[in-house]
This record gives structure tokens, C-alpha cells and sequence, in this order.
């Protein structure tokens, strides 16, 4: 099974160090928001100061919890389709789930598109060939990146990294 220490090193990367975006606001470090800390109940009373000074450490056993653990992604059975998986749950959210669960659908296996990682869904992507799965739900999310891009013009910018990192 999919391995975290694996995951989470990629996607550290990805999300880089503390930044204070002025077009959102949003508040940032190592890919942990502000508005996530506060809103998941990990530190309600969480500030900038809060974020600024998070370690590596830290960032990575939220992630462990509230994302990998939570959704079951040590059970994907390939690892470079987990590490995608994470990172896009990462950066857009539970939505990244569907996604992937549409992906399944159309490689021609059959589960609920409802953004819950239970072992039907486990199970059906663990038998489809992970290099065309994960074609497949990269595809699902250049689309909806490009989606969000469209209707929403503050992030419209952001939508090169976007995809600079889907397909990294």
C-alpha cells in the first residue's frame, strides 16, 4: 500500500513556505491555511503567527490526519497514483476525490462518485491499471482546474502553477 512519508515530501514541496496572498488573503504555510486550521477545529484560535511559525513536522502530521489518514489513501495500492491523489486533495480539496472516482468510472470500473474513499471505491481503483488511472483523473483535473480558472477571475492567475504541478 501507498506510503505517506512518500506523499507528503512531494507535496511539501509543491506548497513551499509561508506566504500572506493580498488578491485572496489567504494565509499560508506549507500548504496549511489559516481559514483549514481554524475551520477543521486543529487550532481554532490559530492567527498569521500561528501559520508563520508552523514546522515542517507539524504541517505533516495535519496532513497525515486530516487528509491521508482520513480518506483512506495508504489503501491506494500504487504509489505514484497516491502521491497525485494526496497533492490534488491537497490543493483543491475533497473535490479532487470525485474526481478520481469519475476517472475510475470511465476506465470501466464501477463505484459511487461521492468523494468517500470506502472499500468499494478502494477496491475498484486498485484494479484498474494504475498508469491509465491516473491519466485519467489528471485529465478530470486539468478540466476542472481550467473550470475554476474560467469562472473565477482573482485565482484565474493561478492556474498555470496549477497545472505546472498536476503534471509534475
Amino acid at each position: 500500500m501507498a506510503d505517506f512519508q512518500t506523499a507528503v515530501a512531494i507535496t511539501l514541496q509543491n506548497e513551499g513556505g509561508f506566504f500572506h496572498n493580498m488578491v485572496t488573503g489567504e494565509i499560508v504555510n506549507h500548504g496549511i491555511t489559516l481559514t483549514f486550521v481554524q475551520s477543521s477545529g486543529y487550532k481554532p484560535d490559530g492567527d498569521e503567527a500561528f501559520i508563520q511559525n508552523l514546522s515542517v513536522g507539524e504541517a505533516s502530521a495535519i496532513y497525515q490526519t486530516y487528509f491521508w489518514n482520513r480518506y483512506f489513501m495508504g489503501s491506494i495500492g500504487d504509489q505514484s497514483l497516491a502521491n497525485k491523489v494526496f497533492d490534488l486533495t491537497v490543493n483543491m480539496g475533497p473535490a479532487a476525490l470525485k474526481l478520481l472516482q469519475s476517472a475510475v468510472n470511465a476506465g470501466g470500473g464501477q463505484c459511487a462518485v461521492d468523494g468517500v474513499l470506502g472499500p468499494i471505491s478502494i477496491a475498484q481503483i486498485n484494479a484498474l491499471d494504475p498508469v491509465q488511472l491516473l491519466a485519467g483523473f489528471k485529465q478530470l483535473a486539468a478540466q476542472r482546474y481550467q473550470q475554476i480558472a474560467a469562472n473565477n477571475a482573482q485565482v484565474a492567475g493561478d492556474l498555470t502553477g496549477w497545472l505546472s504541478r498536476l503534471n509534475s
